[in-house]
């Protein structure tokens, strides 16, 4: 075939007799390949068997039944979920829309520098908070980790993604081949919306089913063996491998096991399945996680970034359970349900910095800097939120950090007020807007009655809006509120003392 034949552009037709230029692959897993068309709006997807396309009449057939099954699942417009539009005539295959401005979650999986061409190895120009020190591979990844928005903005599509999931579950409906070219995410970071593309495999959950369609490297165990097709905790164990890889940079199972393999004679290997590479023991269920709680012989190695700048204490236990007495036994996994709250409430004690990446708050420590660059913004806007009982306040609910900059209006969640709801926890609840010199502090969700305290301390209902001296906002200003649950909300302005 000549280089001309080889770049032709190539059309497919729909059922409705339309045509379709293919512009670009999007991505390709064993399951088949996206293109992008010449309409921004559109993709199209044919599916592929032994890495080729169905081109046998049979099995074409076959697959264009599978499809008009989806239309029996009980989907609804609240999902996010790109179901086929139409079936492409004379082959298999379908057109599906195409959200704008998305891009695969895999973007924010590792990079390496490696892997570009010459031309853009000479054009990258490392930041230069990021160590000389560091191999050109790991400088690379740490860059463009920092560049799409650092462990923040990965917590927050990880939320999403756990939700849209938690409503196909809802229906008892499976999506079953989460993969990192399966879900697209905004890449504006003003925007987490979440889509699932790949419809093709989703079906309702079965207890007897044997088998199952997955991605490598994103497969439970028992799925990998064909001891179990896939089910609701499987779903939960693939997207908690997709997600732990975004955060740690590294696979759960990457541990020191596997650089010292590299050195290692495979004749010194104990574990059960002797002639399996690591890869393969790993998929199986048969390496311990890099942070086992019992088993350290895989701890993890020197590579990706610490847990402790990047899971808070309750999302290394939920990996822990996951990859720990949930790797062997999927019925002692931790429930999806509790992932969304989990991963938005480390999202929210987060403080992004200006070099992209971002760090926890510490609430003891009253110098608050970035353990990447160093900077330290010079005031944080801290709200905590407790829950009130006759007795007075008692545990904290939530935190909620942000940089207190001038001129920067701030939004807080609905989740500050106890209560986390799918549909919607990430909603307005209250917002502080600056006016010249002035900060006002409004209600802007109409269902929640929210009292202040006026010059004696007493609580008065908020209307409108309250007028705030910066000094309040400094000293600490309690707000009560009435519903869903009674809380204390805290808002204070900190000052780092290091400044």
């Amino acid at each position: 075939m000549t280089q001309q034949e080889k770049s032709k552009p190539r059309w497919v037709k729909d059922q409705l007799s339309q045509w379709h230029k293919l512009t670009k692959e999007l991505g390709k897993g064993g399951q088949g390949i996206v293109y992008r068309t010449s309409d921004p709006e559109l993709l199209v997807k044919i599916p592929l068997k032994n890495h080729k396309e169905i081109i046998d009449k049979a099995e074409v057939k076959q697959f264009k039944e599978q499809l008009e099954r989806l239309y029996l699942l009980p989907l609804n417009n609240e999902m996010h979920i790109t179901r086929p539009l139409y079936l492409l005539e004379e082959q298999a295959g379908y057109v599906m829309q195409m959200m704008q401005d998305m891009q695969p979650i895999g973007e924010w999986l590792p990079q390496h520098f490696s892997n570009l061409n010459k031309e853009k190895q000479n054009e990258y120009k490392p930041p230069a908070w990021i160590s000389k020190k560091l191999n050109p591979d790991a400088a690379y990844a740490l860059a463009m980790y920092a560049k799409l928005g650092g462990t923040k903005r990965r917590l927050e599509l990880l939320s999403q993604t756990a939700i849209e999931l938690l409503r196909l579950h809802s229906v008892g409906v499976i999506f079953m081949d989460i993969s990192s070219e399966n879900i697209f995410c905004s890449a504006s970071p003003t925007h987490s919306e979440v889509w699932m593309i790949d419809a093709d495999n989703m079906r309702f959950e079965a207890v007897h089913a044997k088998s199952g369609v997955i991605t490598p490297q994103y497969g439970a165990p028992e799925v990998v063996k064909g001891e179990d097709g896939a089910r609701v905790v499987s779903d939960a164990y693939s997207l908690s491998l997709l997600g732990f890889k975004m955060l740690i940079m590294s696979g759960a199972f990457d541990g020191q096991r596997f650089v010292d393999a590299q050195d290692d004679d495979w004749a010194a290997d104990d574990s059960e399945n002797k002639d399996a590479s690591l890869e393969v023991q790993a998929e199986q269920g048969e390496l311990p996680f890099i942070f086992d709680a019992e088993d350290d012989s895989n701890r993890k190695a020197d590579n990706g970034l610490p847990s402790h700048l990047v899971l808070t204490p309750s999302l290394l236990g939920f990996f822990q359970k996951m990859f720990g007495e949930g790797r062997t036994a999927p019925w002692r996994r931790p429930s999806l349900h509790s992932l969304p709250r989990l991963l938005a409430s480390a999202a929210d004690s987060s403080i992004q910095c200006r070099c992209g990446m971002s760090y926890y708050y510490q609430y003891s420590n009253p110098e608050q800097s970035c353990p990447y660059c160093n900077h330290q913004h010079q005031k944080l806007l801290v709200v905590n939120s407790y829950f009130y009982t006759s007795e007075g306040v008692s545990e904290m609910a939530w935190t909620w950090v942000s940089p207190f900059i001038d001129g920067q209006d701030l939004r807080l969640p609905r989740r500050l007020s106890g209560c986390f709801d799918i549909d919607s926890h990430n909603a307005p609840m209250l917002e502080i807007n600056q006016v010249e010199q002035d900060w006002f502090i409004y209600v802007s969700a109409e269902d929640i009655r929210v009292d202040v305290t006026d010059n004696s301390g007493r609580f008065r209902p908020l209307i409108s809006q309250w007028l705030l001296e910066r000094e309040q906002l400094e000293e600490g200003v309690q707000l009560y509120l009435h519903a869903p649950y009674s809380m204390v909300i805290e808002i204070k302005v900190h000052k780092n003392n290091a400044i």
